[in-house]
């Protein structure tokens, strides 16, 4: 309406605007007078909450050409008739021939990203930027509230999503949400707030207590997400769920949650929801009166669903709430003392490893077991993960395989014995099926990076990518996919084999976990999307990644695993000049696990010695790279241990017989792997420009063919000359040029009628023909070129023929 207002302004045309507040007032006849004097427009926003009388004398000076009108209405969702007559009226001016209709369509997500570049959120991370596209449901009016608490929130050290959650109903925020949720009538009111009561619902149950049609229609308009799993688990928005449960009030909500409990329970177990079982274990936990249909055996299974998934989110001290509650009536359930012992273990307990079961023989139990103590290896918790091993180890049958224990393999790689490692991977996918191979894989072409076997690795990632992205294996949740991509994008990095496909999926799945908006998924989104834009060369937005997820799910923390991936993103961000930052990761790293395993502390001092060696202290990057030397030294790890020498050989602190150990390395390592490290590194700390060490440190993180040596003359030049992009295809051209208008690699599917695949495809191979280091990169190549290549010839130019 301002734009309006404004373009009428410039042409000497009157206006006066009306906003509809639905005054409460007497009704009275209509009084033609009230109109504006001839020639002055009115612009009437929100005409749907005009009182009646206003109402009446709007449609009559209109009917009678009285008036010249910009009537904003808001529509009806669901294709149903206008809730009153006044609206319905309005909606027929247009069918009438009284005025012309416009319907502004709601924002699509690559409008909105640059709707919220427009409303300077360029301080958020990536995560929350995906949230507020997805919550504010293509509305402007939300998006820009949205950003303008979200940015609120970062300036003064919160989370932007707790302050969206938080927001109180009497602001702006809380005005746009509730017109956004005004349009739902009484029953799609009560079918949101049973989603959000219970998130993650699976389709098949929350047909059973809600209308399945109510759910598809908000699900087709975007208050409701629904995963593409096997049960097709359902999320709703989070702060339209929270408006609508406003709207409803306590009583209504407390029948649509009782109604869906009571279902359950009637069924006697022949289904089950874990979400609906979290909301009886809070009930029994509260000691509120059980419903009759409530049997002990029930009881038992909604506390150990709800302990299992507070462990799952770092709630410790609830998860210890429901298991004790449920181990008083069954003090040897096996299940319930696993997660009692998961959650004091964590919490730090020294008495924790008490409530680790002698054995564990249920298979269920065992699968549980096994996840919880790589949980335990990953954080340090070395004596009570034997006590759990040696369980496991008891409780098998005599006569049954292994056990596929990740444990097992991880600890293996963490003391740099990757050949063992290799071997035991590869035995548990031979033994094992679904989830586990799916681990063991990844376990095992990490393996296979560290030994240089590029060809094995490259298989059982394509292998992994298959199962989990093609063919949608069962058992691995957003969280483990994130995981997953994440150990894939490490791994790939070892060996500078093609990584624009992993950097979309990351993209894609956390989109995917903003829909689920726990803290453990957000977390991981957040660690992953930091290292990917590390990887690319986005510095700031790495940061942002990254100091997200540590406030989102403080596990990221304590985790040894997460500590390897932030120590490799403080080198990339360290390589593009942000020493400082990457010089707090590496220190935060080290306050926990100095004393760590042996890879983890090899880590700590390899990062040191790059960032020290960038920041110009030679001195301290030269000693931490002799210790690196040192620890990797006899180790069965040869990639590691080339890139030690490597970095040791440019500080020039390598010993005479590097040279010699190069060449034996590079005997055991597949043929594409020697081509990066067959050219003998040149010490380079005095004498050479601080550009060359940096390329040559870089050749550490990500391995490639060493760059021929630039003059100080020639350097400017590489860097601004404009591109010749007549090596790309005409669709290759047409792609980039898109992705340097921001479009997603899934916006440009749908607008080129290509499958996401066969535009990926096409951006690695422009990408590869150019050299461009990311796709983004791609973009702002090709759109340099386009630039040159249409500025006017100078006049002196001889014609073309």
């Amino acid at each position: 309406m301002r734009r309006v207002a404004s373009a009428l302004a410039r042409r000497d045309l009157p206006t006066q605007l009306v906003r509809g507040v639905e005054p409460v007032l007497e009704p009275g006849p209509v009084a033609m007078e009230d109109l504006p004097t001839p020639g002055t427009t009115l612009l009437v926003d929100d005409a749907h909450a005009l009182d009646e009388r206003s109402a009446a004398t709007l449609l009559h000076g209109v009917y009678r050409r009285r008036v010249t009108a910009c009537i904003a209405v808001e529509t009806p969702l669901f294709s149903r008739p206008a809730p009153d007559a006044f609206t319905h009226s309005l909606l027929e001016l247009g069918s009438r021939g009284f005025a012309l209709r416009i319907d502004i369509e709601p924002l699509s997500e690559t409008k909105a990203f640059a709707f919220l570049r427009e409303c300077g959120a360029d301080a958020l991370d990536e995560v929350t930027t995906d949230a507020l596209v997805w919550m504010a449901n293509g509305s402007r009016a939300l998006l820009y509230e949205f950003a303008e608490v979200a940015t609120h929130a970062v300036r003064h050290g919160r989370d932007p999503l707790a302050a969206l959650r938080e927001a109180p109903m009497w602001t702006r925020l809380g005005e746009a949400v509730n017109k956004n949720v005004s349009t739902l009538d009484h029953e799609h009111l009560s079918t949101l707030v049973a989603l959000g009561r219970f998130p993650g619902l699976a389709s098949s149950h929350a047909a059973r207590i809600r209308p399945f049609h109510e759910i598809d229609e908000l699900r087709a308009h975007g208050y409701v997400f629904q995963d593409d799993s096997a049960s097709g688990a359902l999320w709703a928005n989070p702060v339209l769920a929270a408006e609508a449960v406003r709207a409803l009030g306590e009583q209504q909500v407390r029948t649509v949650v009782d109604t869906a409990v009571a279902r359950m329970l009637d069924a006697g177990g022949r289904w089950w929801s874990p979400p609906i079982a979290t909301v009886v274990a809070e009930a029994i936990l509260r000691d509120d009166p059980p419903p009759a249909s409530l049997t002990n055996d029930l009881s038992r299974r909604a506390l150990l669903d709800a302990a299992r998934h507070a462990n799952d989110l770092g709630r410790f001290a609830s998860a210890e709430a429901f298991a004790t509650t449920g181990i008083v009536e069954e003090p040897d359930d096996v299940a319930l003392c696993l997660e009692l012992a998961h959650a004091r273990v964590c919490a730090g307990d020294p008495r924790a490893g008490e409530q680790v079961p002698q054995a564990v023989s249920a298979e269920p139990d065992r699968h549980r077991a096994q996840q919880i103590a790589r949980a335990w290896e990953m954080r340090g918790f070395f004596s009570p993960t034997r006590d759990l091993l040696a369980a496991l180890d008891r409780g098998r049958a005599d006569d049954a395989e292994p056990d596929p224990s990740a444990a097992r393999v991880d600890t293996l790689g963490f003391a740099l014995q990757w050949p063992l490692a290799r071997d035991h991977a590869q035995h548990t996918a031979r033994t094992s099926c679904g989830y586990w191979r799916v681990w063991a894989w990844l376990r095992e072409a990490h393996a296979r990076a560290q030994l240089g076997d590029a060809e094995g690795t490259d298989q059982l990632l394509t292998r992994v990518d298959e199962f989990v992205y093609e063919s949608g294996i069962s058992g691995l949740d957003t969280a483990e996919r994130l995981w997953a991509l994440t150990v894939s994008l490490v791994t790939r990095l070892m060996l500078n084999t093609d990584l624009p496909l992993l950097h979309e999926r990351i993209a894609d799945e956390r989109r995917r976990a903003v829909r689920e908006g726990d803290d453990r998924t957000l977390g991981l989104a957040g660690l992953a999307a930091s290292l990917s834009a590390a990887v690319s060369g986005e510095s700031d937005t790495a940061l942002r990644n990254l100091a997200a997820a540590r406030a989102r799910f403080h596990l990221i923390r304590k985790d040894m695993a997460a500590a390897s991936v932030k120590l490799l993103i403080a080198q990339f961000i360290a390589v593009h000049d942000r020493i400082p930052e990457a010089r707090r990761i590496v220190d935060r790293v080290a306050s926990l696990w100095t004393d760590g395993p042996l890879s983890l502390r090899h880590d700590y001092v390899a990062a040191r010695s790059m960032i020290d060696a960038l920041d110009g202290r030679y001195d301290d990057a030269a000693r931490a790279a002799a210790h690196a030397l040192r620890l990797t030294a006899g180790r069965p790890s040869p990639l590691l241990r080339l890139r030690d020498l490597h970095r040791a050989a440019t500080l020039g602190v390598a010993g005479r017989d590097a040279h010699e150990e190069r060449a034996r390395l590079l005997t055991g390592v597949a043929a594409s792997v020697r081509r990066f490290w067959g050219d003998a590194p040149v010490p380079l700390v005095s004498g050479h420009r601080h550009a060359e060490l940096r390329a040559a440190l870089l050749r550490t993180l990500v391995p490639q063919s060493s760059p021929s040596p630039l003059t100080e003359a020639d350097a400017p030049a590489a860097e601004t000359a404009p591109l010749d992009a007549s090596s790309l295809t005409r669709r290759e051209r047409e792609i980039a040029g898109l992705i340097a208008a921001g479009m997603s690699n899934r916006d440009i599917a749908v607008h080129l009628f290509l499958s996401v695949r066969t535009v990926e495809s096409h951006v690695y191979q422009a990408r590869a023909k150019l050299g461009a280091e990311s796709r983004r990169d791609l973009g702002r190549r090709v759109a340099r070129d386009a630039l040159a290549s249409s500025a006017p010839a100078a006049p002196d130019a001889s014609p073309i023929p």
